[in-house]
């Protein structure tokens, strides 16, 4: 057949082509090598080697097979006997709180002893405060510090009547307050309540007594008090990110991003247009924050995404906010340190038509809804209320999230299953406070606790989560937990029929997560076609002890086949840090013209 005639057959860009697999140029940008690969892909559990070209996944196998796609310019990675893996991704966290709250003044069981240590602290931080200056201190943690009964208002007005005191406790949803800060805050004892459960509360004469309880009452304080530079905040972000990508994540899903300086969408999105961004983000924004989110034009940005809305339906475990089926039991811890009054009840933050309407209103527009929940009975509500709202508005595929799930029973995940509602654990509960959680739930109760197993033995996909800062930034810290039940203080093994496996455990921090934020397609394993987001660990999780999983290191990460540099002097750093500097000196050069 003559040149002429094949022109005539054949396409112009199938003779391109030809000429490119002809010629010898076809070839990958990356192969991995020299270790484990971990692929998260129950058809292909396991592999030798990988290859990347352009950000994805091309070729994944034994190394002679891999190493046929090398060409001159392939960069060729040998992970010296290390594990490779899908990045891992942190289904629920807080790193604007985490940035923030970095700077605050530490006041955690992490770093005290005793509540005198604590209080030493407080006292400290007021001190050296500037005029006008809150003193805001982070980790009030009466399960941890054994001592540490609630402050009174007294107490703290004894520290200072004139330097305004905030002290959130460990999981945030409850805050103790000085008469400085109620005055700075502009809260009286006629200041309205917040919506749902939040209160300022006050003593039998109806006067505030030190106590902000529940989140919209938490951030009413927060909303007056001096925001903080815009810039600052971007700064701290990236460096919280940055943290977390050292820790081995690529993708964090952010659940209610607080507004310490406006409005959060816009720095988070910011940040994200960067091509060196540690690692990607999917949002669920708070409902007062949902309006401006409908305006907001960037949906399609890769490494940031809008996923829905993120709902309060109960509060935490540890200051009585967790609607239990039953009552708290009637310990010294329940109610000397954390101040619940006997038979304490849990109080959940809608009733039956408040939910039904919010659930509605953004199921029917599309987006997906996580709401926490940790007791029986704001659970019950949400179920009913999903129920109603589907039999009105049925949708495919929706995978509504349910966060937390402290007691939720076997009953309410197989009707969570049926229903189409996905689940994700915060099972640092059981390393941190199983010990305690006796004291406060029982021995029966305490048996189901974050009760992960039963969940995929109902036929679930779960995800677990760090609630970072609720509890450190780190995979290996949960995913261990999840595995042993054991707890820190004391090694028991809290509810032993609970426990999951380790390739169980490893896919509720990388692919059922992903399939949690409806990103199965795009990561979560490593299979041809999907993004190559990827963690080097040092050791195979597989392969030890599951008590030694928290000695496995992050070696490094990748994004699109991109190593990410986790230090804290990247460039994008010292941009925002040049940035930060600038806007500084430009306020104070306009401070001193005006003199």
């Amino acid at each position: 057949m003559t040149t002429s005639r094949i022109l005539d057959h054949v396409e112009i860009k199938e003779i391109v082509l030809l000429f490119i697999l002809s010629s010898n140029l076809y070839g990958v940008d990356t192969i991995f090598l020299g270790g484990n690969i971990l692929t998260m892909d129950d058809e292909r559990p396991s592999a030798r080697a990988l290859a990347v070209d352009r950000g994805r996944i091309v070729s994944i196998g034994s190394e002679k097979e891999v190493l046929e796609l090398r060409r001159h310019w392939t960069q060729i990675i040998d992970i010296r006997g290390g594990t490779l893996m899908p990045g891992f991704i942190e289904a629920h966290c807080h790193p604007i709180a985490g940035a923030m709250l970095s700077q605050l003044v530490d006041v955690s069981g992490f770093t005290h002893g005793s509540r005198s240590d604590v209080l030493d602290t407080i006292r400290d931080a007021v001190s050296v405060a500037a005029p006008g200056e809150w003193v805001f201190a982070f980790g009030w943690d009466p399960i941890m510090v054994k001592d540490l009964d609630n402050p009174t208002l007294a107490e703290l007005d004894q520290i200072s009547l004139d330097v305004p005191i905030f002290i959130l406790t460990q999981m945030a949803h409850m805050a103790f307050i000085n008469s400085a800060g109620y005055r700075n805050a502009g809260i009286t004892r006629e200041t309205p309540e917040p919506p749902g459960a939040g209160k300022f509360q006050k003593d039998v004469d109806g006067e505030l007594n030190g106590v902000v309880y529940e989140i919209s009452a938490i951030q009413y304080v927060i909303n007056n008090m001096p925001k903080t530079p815009r810039g600052t905040i971007e700064l701290l972000l990236n460096l919280q990110y940055g943290k977390f990508a050292k820790a081995g994540y690529t993708t964090i899903s952010v659940l209610g991003p607080v507004n310490t300086a406006g409005y959060p969408l816009g720095f988070i999105s910011g940040l994200s247009h960067d091509s060196s961004v540690p690692v990607r983000t999917n949002l669920y924004v708070l409902p007062d924050q949902f309006d401006i989110f409908r305006g907001h034009p960037e949906r399609e940005n890769p490494n940031f995404r809008v996923n829905g809305v993120k709902l309060y339906m109960d509060g935490s475990p540890y200051t009585g906010g967790a609607a239990f089926s039953e009552p708290y039991l009637n310990t010294e811890l329940t109610i000397d340190r954390m101040g619940l009054k006997p038979d304490h009840v849990g109080q959940v933050n809608y009733n039956d038509k408040e939910i039904t309407d919010l659930i509605a209103k953004y199921h029917t527009d599309g987006f997906q809804i996580a709401v926490h929940s940790q007791g029986e009975r704001a659970l019950d509500l949400l179920l009913d209320s999903f129920d109603r709202v589907f039999n009105e508005h049925p949708r495919p595929d929706h995978r509504h999230r349910l966060e937390h799930n402290a007691l939720i029973t076997r009953s309410q995940m197989e009707r969570a299953q049926r229903l189409g509602i996905t689940l994700s654990f915060f099972i640092d509960h059981i390393y941190y406070y199983g010990t305690s959680l006796e004291h406060i739930v029982g021995k029966d109760r305490l048996k189901r606790y974050m009760p992960i197993g039963s969940a995929i033995h109902a036929g679930h996909r779960p995800s677990i989560h760090t609630d970072n800062p609720a509890t450190p930034i780190g995979p290996f810290r949960p995913i261990r937990t999840a595995v042993t039940r054991k707890t820190r203080d004391t090694g028991t093994i809290i509810g032993a029929d609970e426990r999951i496996s380790i390739d169980d455990a490893l896919k509720a921090v990388t692919i059922n997560a992903a399939w949690q934020l409806f990103e199965e397609k795009e990561r979560g394993s490593i299979e041809i076609g999907k993004a190559a987001d990827l963690v080097l660990l040092s050791q195979n999780p597989k392969a030890i002890d599951p008590e030694q999983l928290d000695q496995i290191r992050v070696l490094s990460t990748w994004i699109n086949g991109k190593w990410i540099d986790t230090s804290p002097f990247t460039w994008m750093n010292i941009k925002l840090g040049l940035f930060l500097a600038y806007e500084f000196l430009k306020t104070q050069l306009k401070v001193w013209l005006s003199v």
